[in-house]
């Protein structure tokens, strides 16, 4: 029986479409296992810190009518921090990324509600759906939807950092063990920030491995993006910044080595690349 490190690239120079397969089942399952039941309590509004954001912050976001509102702090709607009905300042601990993409699920559910109803939708999904654009319960299952497509691309990026380094069989094994991890299921049924900074940071780490390996500037932005991204979700995600300083300095190191190895003067590209 072939080994599945064998099956890293078809005739095309693409992924064996036997990887590519136990990739698309992995995904699947845990797509389907994180969207199961996804309104389990059914706007009961089980955990305190989704009940708090879908219901006295979400609710409140909205796009502002104009850019004067928008650089205005205590005018803005998207500002989660200022509450613009008692004019005062409010403490909002999670991310702001998350909570925009979760209220904008929302508006997207809104608008399909009458497809749905012609889709033979249920009436109680049809009218979920329908109010999801400023009822606190169906927000929450929109929050909820949103983290488990993060969570879902999370098995996807670590499938490709594990093929990066390891190989194919490596990166179907990464993506199997986190798709079918309890927490990372459980942590999808909810509006929680910690799902989204988890893709974002595993973003940067194959960013950061993609400049080492490739000295890139799309492997530079990317890395970026996830960072930033994964900081924007949760503050505690701050440390994720050491990944590209962490690849800066092992490129730079790398070319040192290579110079010396084949006695020629370092390539200042590798440090201009670092910077």
């Amino acid at each position: 029986m072939p080994r599945l490190n064998h099956f890293r690239t078809g005739s095309r120079g693409q992924l064996h479409p036997v990887a590519m397969l136990l990739l698309l089942l992995i995904v699947i399952s845990g797509f389907a296992m994180r969207v199961w039941q996804i309104n389990f309590d059914q706007g009961i509004g089980s955990h305190p810190d989704e009940r708090s954001t879908s219901c006295f912050y979400a609710t409140q976001i909205a796009l502002p009518q104009s850019w004067d509102e928008f650089w205005d702090p205590q005018r803005s709607p998207l500002n989660p921090l200022w509450d613009r009905n008692t004019q005062q300042s409010r403490s909002f601990t999670y991310g702001h990324y998350p909570l925009y993409l979760g209220v904008a699920m929302g508006q997207v559910m809104h608008w399909l509600a009458p497809t749905a109803e012609r889709l033979g939708a249920s009436d109680a999904t049809v009218s979920l759906m329908a109010r999801a654009d400023g009822a606190c319960d169906a927000l929450a299952v929109a929050g909820r939807l949103t983290i488990a497509l993060h969570d879902t691309v999370t098995i996807v990026l670590l499938f490709l950092l594990g093929f990066r380094i390891f190989g194919t069989g490596a990166g179907l094994i990464a993506a199997a063990f986190y798709a079918f991890t309890a927490q990372a299921i459980q942590l999808s049924h909810f509006f929680a920030m910690d799902p989204a900074s988890t893709t974002y940071t595993v973003l940067a780490v194959l960013g950061g491995v993609m400049m080492f390996q490739e000295r890139s500037l799309r492997a530079a932005l990317i890395t970026a993006i996830g960072a930033g991204l994964a900081i924007s979700s949760k503050f505690s995600a701050l440390p994720v910044l050491a990944v590209p300083v962490t690849a800066a300095i092992l490129v730079v190191w790398q070319e040192q080595l290579r110079s010396r190895a084949e006695k020629r003067a370092v390539d200042a590209r590798a440090q201009l690349y670092a910077l």
